[in-house]
């Protein structure tokens, strides 16, 4: 049997023991701390916008580029701002708008590069049944050059026919596009 040393010894550490646990089990370990803080990419962005617009015109006052995104985040830290279900249109002279749409982007704070990814998709008459329409996986354009590149496979769809090929430069402003390598092509002549 225990005598009344082992037990009063037993008691004193109980009493010590059982709210230090009772304290552990409601607010967690200090092994178990949880950071509740934001996280470090959430501390970079400073704002967002859902459904943003954006115009841009030129020095003459001419529609140049819009663009429209169910969300815009801006990161300070990286200058530049990541856009989910970006739509652009860019307007050229006597030209109809080029509509480039993804599922993605990336645009940097001094407009020298857009990057797309997922789906994307350049309309150069998007009004008309006659348009082009270029798909890709990504894109990255250059706005102030007027051109855009791909590395991935390009597949160019006309009411003429069809090519493929991997890798492409665009000139916006000649309306020309050139496939890099492992072209293919249909011509539909419906004449």
């Amino acid at each position: 049997m225990l005598d009344l040393s082992n037990r009063l010894r037993l008691i004193i550490a109980a009493i010590i023991l059982i709210p230090v646990l009772l304290y552990w089990g409601f607010t967690g370990s200090p092994g178990s701390y949880v950071d509740e803080s934001p996280s470090d990419s959430n501390k970079t962005m400073d704002y967002f916008v859902n459904q943003a617009m954006v115009t841009e015109w030129t020095d003459e006052g001419a529609l140049k580029n819009t663009l429209n995104t169910s969300r815009l985040e801006h990161n300070p830290t990286l200058l530049q701002s990541h856009l989910t279900l970006p739509i652009n249109y860019r307007y050229s002279d006597n030209q109809p708008p080029t509509r480039i749409t993804s599922e993605t982007g990336i645009t940097m704070d001094d407009n020298s590069r857009t990057d797309l990814a997922g789906d994307v998709q350049v309309n150069d008459n998007p009004e008309s049944d006659t348009g082009t329409i270029m798909t890709t996986e990504t894109l990255s354009i250059f706005p102030q050059e007027d051109y855009a590149t791909s590395k991935d496979r390009v597949t160019i769809t006309s009411p003429d026919g069809m090519q493929t090929g991997i890798g492409m430069h665009t000139d916006f402003n000649t309306r020309t596009m050139t496939l890099h390598s492992r072209v293919e092509g249909r011509y539909d002549n419906k004449k």
